[in-house]
Order: C-alpha cells, then structure tokens, then sequence
C-alpha cells in the first residue's frame, strides 16, 4: 500500500517526512529510503537526500556555476542514490517501511524512484511519499488503487506507518 501527501506550501512535505523517518528510527521500526537533507550553509538550490536508514547524505544537484539563477537536479546522481536505497531494499525484514521523498518529475517521466515503489509494494512494504501537486494527476495514475491519501501531518503518517497490512 501506498500513504502519500500532497502539500502547497514549500518544503512542508520535506519536513513531514525527514521528522516521520526520525521518530520511527528513534521508535526502532524498520526504516528504509530517502528524504531531503536540510544542510545548512548551502546554496538553496543545492539539493542533498539522506538515505534511510543511516546515511549516508547524498548530493543530487548539478553545480551549473556562478551566476546560474535556476536549479538543476543530477538525474544521473539520483539514479545512484536510488540503486544505493534499492540494494539496501533487498535485506530490509518483514515490515518495514520505504519512505520515499517524493513522487516528482523524473518519476512522472518513468525514471526516478518509479522502480523503488513497485520493489516495496512487491515486497509487502508500506510505502509512504508526497505526490506534489505539480505532479500529482500523473501519481494518480501510477498508483491507480494502490495509493490512501493521507493527511499532511505527522501524527497521521505515523498512524499509516504503523498501521500492519
């Protein structure tokens, strides 16, 4: 099954998920995926993802210079952190949970972490995403009836994690 959020406010779905794969390492549930790192000191377009459950934190943006005034994801450095997570993915026990930043465009187009959420929903996990709303009509269609909504709070996500199939 998959838990997904959809959030309008910047970075909101960001923070739900980073806080949601603390509290359940902290609680000791098996915790497996990626979230977007919140390191300070660097460029906001510098964008880093924390692999679950201990790291490493890995760069995924493209250093297009000085001057650049957009950002540019390193598809290429996602496909690496994506097949780190999915390695990672084949020793998880029964139970876990694969919490996956987001369901954005490299997603969208096929690439990404598409293949991540088929390995955990084929392996029994629950998975649990934000679907933004820039791509959420093609995450509705990827996930046809396999997908709950869930609230964007903490508590809620907490609820769908632990909840047993």
């Amino acid at each position: 099954m998959i838990g997904f959020i959809t959030c309008t406010e910047p970075k909101r779905a960001d923070r739900l998920l980073a806080d949601l794969a603390d509290m359940l390492l902290v609680e000791g549930l098996p915790v497996v995926g990626m979230v977007l790192a919140d390191i300070e000191g660097v460029s906001p377009c510098d964008m880093h993802l924390r692999l679950l459950p201990d790291g490493p934190v890995v760069g995924i943006s493209q250093d297009l210079g000085a001057g650049a005034d957009a950002c540019t994801l390193d598809a290429g450095a996602l496909e690496q952190a994506v097949a780190m997570v999915g390695a990672h993915l084949a020793q998880v026990p029964e139970g876990a949970i694969l919490i996956l930043n987001k369901f954005g465009k490299q997603e969208a187009d096929g690439r990404g972490c598409r293949q991540l959420i088929a390995q955990g929903l084929e392996a029994g996990l629950r998975v649990i995403l934000s679907a933004p709303p820039e791509t959420r009509a093609m995450f509705d269609v990827f996930a046809a009836d396999f997908a709950t909504e869930i609230p964007p709070d903490l508590s809620a996500l907490a609820a769908f994690a632990r909840a047993k199939a």
